[in-house]
């Protein structure tokens, strides 16, 4: 039998198990919605910088930054969007794998679990570092093409 010391520690584990779930998801959504957000607001910044600061007039040496920071932009947002869509197929594919061990009461052994966290954990960290590459190349055209 369980005494009441236990049970009492159980439930402070799972509430604050629960709460650093939680936590996790909301930290996860915050930083889709800021990559999002800063990818898109840099790419709209950079055409503002070409129509009111260079006034059209591009060091043409300089194009290759500014098409660099855009693919760069335009990558970390679909980087970010599939990573939307491949986390959905993880929820999904974690339902259906408990649905049939609890069915079955054998435990899944794919790889299947692993390779899609994997798989959006690299989606997350490639969206930041091209958004950081495209501020990298916006910089570079930006101060070339100040006068």
């Amino acid at each position: 039998m369980v005494d009441e010391e236990t049970k009492e520690n159980y439930e402070l584990y799972k509430r604050r198990r629960n709460f650093l779930i939680d936590l996790g998801r909301e930290a996860s959504r915050s930083y889709d919605k800021y990559i999002l957000t800063l990818a898109a607001g840099t790419f709209g910044l950079s055409l503002l910088f070409i129509e009111n600061v260079t006034k059209g007039n591009i060091i043409s040496d300089t194009k290759w930054c500014l098409v660099s920071s855009w693919v760069a932009f335009g990558v970390s947002i679909l980087s970010t969007l599939l990573s939307f869509l491949c986390g959905q197929e993880a929820s999904s594919k974690e339902i259906e794998i408990l649905d049939k061990e609890f069915e079955t009461g054998k435990t899944d052994k794919s790889k299947i679990r692993e390779r899609l966290a994997n798989f959006t954990k690299w989606l997350n960290r490639s969206s930041m570092v091209l958004f950081i590459i495209g501020v990298i190349f916006l910089i570079i055209f930006s101060s070339q093409n100040l006068k």
